[in-house]
């Protein structure tokens, strides 16, 4: 998955210090909701300056609207322009965990997702939300799939070189 876990303390670390991908902190709140892995307080955020979410800063997981979800990763795979990572077998032990909705409390459904990338979300029918843990997104955006890298490509202007078009 990209990072290493405690079992002991239960702290995580990230070998890879970059930036969060195309998400933004906006706001810290003392009322924050409790994130759903590791119960420390999520921040409020956006993801790809479109999206409201709310991110934890320890886990790196994310809490984000079903209809976010459909949005960011439409959008993440048909502007996807690397190679596809080779498939991933799903891993079977994640069905069996259990965490809580931040909002409401009640039990999220886990399951696997039924589109690229075989990882496992967990999500809850009631709030219409979705959690990813940290590299499942990006996971599912480099999964194959004929939808990668299909957005409209700007056509050129008469008269001038076709890479010279820069939006």
């Amino acid at each position: 998955r990209g990072y290493f876990f405690c079992r002991y303390c239960g702290s995580f670390h990230f070998p890879d210090t970059t930036a969060e991908e195309g998400i933004r902190i906006v706001a810290e709140t003392p009322e924050a909701l409790a994130c759903a892995v590791c119960s420390k307080p999520l921040s409020s955020a956006i993801i790809d300056e479109a999206h409201p979410i709310q991110y934890c800063r320890n886990c790196r997981g994310v809490l984000v609207a079903r209809r976010g979800f459909a949005a960011v990763v439409q959008k993440r795979r048909s502007w996807a322009t690397g190679t596809p990572a080779p498939p991933v077998p799903l891993h079977r032990q994640e069905l069996d965990r259990q965490v809580r909705c931040p909002v409401c409390k009640g039990p999220m459904s886990t399951h696997p997702y039924y589109g690229p990338g075989n990882v496992v979300i967990d999500s809850c029918e009631p709030c219409e939300l979705v959690w990813l843990d940290f590299g499942e997104l990006a996971q599912i955006v480099d999964a194959p799939g004929k939808d990668r890298g299909t957005r409209e490509m700007p056509r050129p202007i008469m008269g001038e070189p076709a890479g010279n078009n820069i939006t």
